[in-house]
Parts: C-alpha cells; sequence; structure tokens
C-alpha cells in the first residue's frame, strides 16, 4: 500500500466507510501511533508500519476489542493541509503578479496618470500630449500621463493597440507591458500583449522600433544571461516573445511601404514576360523584405500576370503557382524554393 492508499483508508476510516477489518487495522495503529509519540507521519513510518501490520489484515481474528483512546491528527493535518495551500495560492499570486504595471506607476508617481479601458466592442482612439494617437482594441487598457515628462514619453499597455507616435528625437516614446518594453522615435507599430494562446508581440509599420524584455515584469530578478537580446525592427517586421527570447519574422499582412507613409511610387505590379529575378527585386524594394530564391534556374523564369490589387503573399502564390516552385518565410526574408 502506498501513501496515496494509506490517506485513502484514513478518510474512508473517518466518514465510516471502510471494512471491519480496515477499521480494526486503523484502531490499532492509532494505539500503536500514541504508545510510540509519534509527531509526524513520515513515509518511513509509513513503510514500518504497513510491514509489520497490513501484512496481517485479514488474519486477525474478528473479537470484540477494547475501545482505544485515540488521538486524532485530522486538526493538525487540516491545519497542515490549509498553510500548504495557503502558500500554494500565495506562489501561483506571486507569480501571476503584474509586477511590471506597479513598477510603471512607482516611476511615474510625480506624474498625473490616466487611465483609460476601452469597454467598447469598436476601436478607441486616444491622444496624448504630444500629438500621438493610440488606437485601442476592446477590452484594452493603456495608463498614461496627462502630460508627459519633460526627457521621455512613457505608456503602459495592458491588451492590443496600434501607436502612431510623433517625432520627437528629445524625447523617445516607450511602451510596456508585461513582458517588454518597446522605444521608438517617430513611427508607427502595434503592441499585444501577451495572452493563454498568443506571446507577446511588436509589428511595425512604419519607422523603427527598438524590443526588449520587460525586467520588472517579475519580482525575481533575471540574471543578464537569462534575459532575451534585443532586436531592432523595421516595416513589415515583428517581433515574438517566449521564454526570454525575441525573434523576428514577417507580419501576416506585409503593406507596401508607400501605402504606409502615404507616398506616391512608380512601381508597377502588372508584369509582361518579366524575369522572376526582376519581378523579386521589385516586391523586395515595395515592401522592404528581401525575397530570394535558393536556385539560380528560378532566376532565369519569366513571369507574365497583374499582380495589382493582391497582398504579397498572394502575389507570391501566383508566382510560384507558374514556375512549380514554393516559398516559405526564413527570419525576416522570403525563399523562394524548388524544393
Amino acid at each position: 500500500m502506498d501513501q496515496k492508499s494509506f490517506y485513502d483508508l484514513l478518510s474512508r476510516y473517518e466518514s465510516g466507510n471502510c471494512t471491519k477489518a480496515e477499521k480494526l487495522w486503523v484502531d490499532q495503529w492509532y494505539h500503536n501511533l500514541n504508545s510510540k509519540d509519534f509527531k509526524d507521519l513520515s513515509s518511513s513510518t509509513l513503510e514500518e508500519m504497513q510491514k509489520n501490520t497490513w501484512y496481517n489484515i485479514n488474519t486477525i481474528e474478528r473479537k470484540p476489542v477494547p475501545a482505544l483512546k485515540v488521538k486524532w491528527l485530522w486538526p493538525k493535518v487540516a491545519i497542515a493541509a490549509s498553510i500548504v495551500v495557503a502558500f500554494f495560492i500565495a506562489g501561483l499570486y506571486l507569480v501571476n503578479y503584474n509586477h511590471a504595471e506597479q513598477s510603471f506607476l512607482d516611476e511615474n508617481v510625480d506624474l498625473n496618470l490616466i487611465s483609460q479601458t476601452n469597454e467598447s466592442d469598436s476601436t478607441m482612439v486616444i491622444a496624448l500630449s504630444d500629438k500621438s494617437t493610440v488606437s485601442l482594441k476592446p477590452k484594452a487598457n493603456i495608463i498614461y500621463p496627462k502630460v508627459f515628462a519633460s526627457n521621455k514619453r512613457t505608456v503602459y499597455l495592458k491588451g492590443n493597440a496600434f501607436f502612431s507616435v510623433s517625432k520627437d528625437p528629445k524625447k523617445p516614446f516607450f511602451v510596456y507591458n508585461q513582458k517588454l518594453v518597446v522605444r521608438v522615435l517617430g513611427t508607427s507599430f502595434w503592441v499585444k500583449s501577451a495572452t493563454d494562446n498568443m506571446p507577446a508581440q511588436v509589428a511595425v509599420r512604419t519607422g523603427k522600433v527598438h524590443v526588449e524584455e520587460n525586467q520588472k515584469s517579475s519580482l525575481f530578478d533575471f540574471s543578464k544571461k537569462k534575459l532575451a537580446e534585443p532586436i531592432l525592427l523595421t516595416p513589415n517586421q515583428k517581433g515574438v516573445f517566449s521564454e526570454h527570447h525575441l525573434n523576428k519574422t514577417l507580419v501576416s499582412n506585409p503593406i507596401p511601404l508607400a501605402e504606409a507613409y502615404n507616398v506616391p511610387t512608380s512601381l508597377s505590379y502588372n508584369f509582361k514576360e518579366e524575369s522572376i529575378k526582376e519581378i523579386f527585386k521589385t516586391l523586395s524594394e515595395a515592401y522592404g523584405i528581401e525575397i530570394k530564391s535558393d536556385s539560380e534556374q528560378i532566376s532565369t523564369y519569366t513571369f507574365t500576370g497583374d499582380l495589382s490589387k493582391k497582398g504579397l503573399y498572394e502575389q507570391l502564390d501566383l508566382i510560384c503557382g507558374t514556375i512549380s516552385s514554393k516559398y516559405y518565410i526564413q527570419g525576416t526574408r522570403i525563399v523562394v524554393s524548388k524544393n
């Protein structure tokens, strides 16, 4: 009988659901326990008792036994269990406690902070004191000062939001959440907080963004070796955070740079007998994404077709379909392969 079975027997004894032989055995066990003055129930004690008595459980002579004065252990067991549960709950609280938010509040205690939560089903646009704007998604919350400090601009985000930050080289803009710290000068980007189904992410639309792990995310300090290596993101790139690692990849829907920056372009996506090599060069310039092939043979092919009004991945699907190839994303570049 293992320890779990033993506790199960005691539970059934307490509720009166054990057999007469089991009840007799437990009565004798309590008697032996009192006579030996055991204070704790250890595994070695269980094994000793098990060897000495449990083997004879079914051979005990079934005759009336004198009532024994039993020293009940259940109150002590209940207290001990309560302490264990309390420590367990406290541990869960410390692990899940959002220390990053409290740290942000402590560091900006001198500022007049505003907290806003989007309780609606549509995007809420918030104008900040520096003329930057935040498009707050439903259920998201942002904490920001009514007027930014003189040397930097800081906000704290819970949930998902799109930022359009005004340029001010003398006052860098910082977005904090529980996992990440995003530093920008003037750009537009998405910040998505971690959920049970999705890691924390930062996706850049315009400009450059510096992303690092938030060292204040936990009450426990991490050594620099355990912290994620910071990354620099450019348009159409995305940073994904998971287990102290920041990985760079591409956004799910790349946007042409001319559209992102709202500037005119002379690039045309209507190709007539154009070499694949030149088409990749045009698309790379349009999206700011390196597109290459792993075969010289692919570069010799040509393509005819109008790829206007189609997204990058749909454009690549059409091209690869005509040359019997496939493409895959490798970090922040796209590779077209015959394999």
